[in-house]
């Protein structure tokens, strides 16, 4: 299966109860998944493909260092609605061709990015997967900062 991350957006409200109680957080991102149409926030195992082209590409978004880790067994982190709007923005200011421009699959190999497939899949494919989970990515952390929301991410 892999290491997957995956963004759930949260009132503030709900935030302060999972950083307090972060056993609640599976009951509150299961709910909020159940009730609502909108962008889930999924990006598959992309995220170790999105960290090298945010890094080399100096946006300014780390996906792992921004968020404050509020569970170390179940890997989950809060970025407060704050840090939501700020990374919408950043998003919605980085096209992707811009991102694509650092891909290198030999160096992403070479560099151990996970999911350690670039090679194999080449730019065609490589790059379509990182493209397309971008998408997703840009697409939920705009919708939650329309709101003011917070988010959780989970990593495992």
């Amino acid at each position: 299966m892999g290491m997957v991350v995956s963004f759930t957006r949260v009132t503030s409200a709900e935030l302060v109860r999972i950083k307090a109680a972060p056993q609640d957080a599976t009951d509150i991102i299961d709910a909020r998944s159940k009730t609502r149409n909108e962008p889930d926030g999924y990006i598959d195992k992309a995220w170790g493909g999105l960290e090298y082209l945010f890094e080399h590409a100096g946006i300014g978004v780390d996906l792992f260092a921004d968020g404050e880790l509020i569970d170390e067994d179940r890997m989950l982190y809060a970025w407060s609605a704050d840090l939501v709007s700020a990374t919408a923005d950043q998003l919605r200011a980085t096209p992707f061709a811009e991102l694509a421009e650092y891909f290198d699959a030999d160096d992403m190999d070479d560099s151990d990015v996970y999911p350690n497939i670039w090679v194999r899949d080449g730019d065609e494919l490589g790059l379509g997967y990182l493209r397309l989970n971008y998408a997703e990515l840009t697409r939920f952390f705009e919708f939650a900062a329309k709101s003011r929301s917070a988010a959780i991410m989970t990593f495992g």
